[in-house]
């Protein structure tokens, strides 16, 4: 791989009330190396054993979410380097994508390539108003793949094509308006725009995200009726625990004093 000239670091901060927050760091353009890809996938991994998480929120840099692949590696590299390289990219994602609580990308600056896909990734996109999102491969002679193919289902094949077929970089309106992110931050600012979508999570039951968050999983890979059918067992086991009577409780008594 070719080197950076910084060593990625992810950086990792807990609230009390089960947000995890991790940082993706590597220098001023905060490229996605392979290097960078492993280590924050050895990290998250390590972070879904947490059985108190409710939530990870992945930011990445003030200029860039992630910048990417570094260009000069993929200039000189050989088939070899880039089969090491893209899988290192996809082990990254699937991990994410694994993680059996809610997550959430934080993103500034610009969304490139890797970077976008790690960010597309996760369960909630939220963007700064001024971020920039695309899959600018094809102007360096490289198609878009791996997480690429989720695309279609996310923003619809016509936009599809113009992402990948294009190259072009698109604001974070037009970006919400596709569906590629959830939602963009208003005036208040990111870190606003960021409690509130941490409180909405913090007040939901820890054990039904989880089992909700593999039933989400579990209904990419399968047919309706198989997705039906998990989800009524995925509902009944919620009742193994008491979780389902204490939330109810508790919003019955809000209802009542409101």
């Amino acid at each position: 791989m070719h080197p950076s000239d910084t060593c990625p670091q992810c950086h990792v901060a807990r609230t009390a009330e089960g947000v995890v927050t991790v940082r993706f760091d590597n220098g001023r353009l905060n490229l996605l190396t392979g290097d960078a890809a492993h280590i924050y996938a050895d990290t998250l991994q390590e972070l879904a054993a947490d059985e108190t998480t409710k939530l990870l929120v992945i930011r990445g840099g003030d200029s860039a979410f992630l910048g990417g692949a570094d260009i000069k590696f993929l200039k000189d590299a050989s088939r070899r380097d880039i089969d090491a390289y893209i899988r290192s990219v996809w082990r990254l994602c699937e991990t994410i994508r694994d993680v059996p609580f809610a997550t959430m990308s934080v993103i500034s600056g610009y969304c490139l390539g890797a970077g976008m896909e790690v960010a597309a990734v996760c369960d909630i996109k939220l963007a700064a108003h001024d971020a920039r999102f695309g899959m600018p491969e094809v102007k360096l002679g490289v198609p878009s793949v791996i997480h690429g193919a989720m695309l279609p289902g996310m923003i619809g094949a016509t936009r599809t094509r113009d992402l990948l077929l294009s190259g072009r970089i698109i604001p974070a309106a037009l970006a919400l308006d596709w569906g590629l992110i959830t939602d963009v931050a208003g005036d208040d600012g990111l870190d606003a725009a960021l409690a509130h979508w941490q409180a909405e999570i913090e007040a939901n039951g820890p054990l039904a995200m989880r089992i909700q968050k593999k039933l989400i999983r579990d209904w990419e890979r399968m047919p309706l009726q198989e997705a039906i059918n998990v989800g009524i067992a995925g509902l009944v086991s919620a009742y193994d625990s008491d979780e389902p009577k204490r939330y109810m409780e508790a919003f019955l008594a809000n209802r009542k004093r409101r």
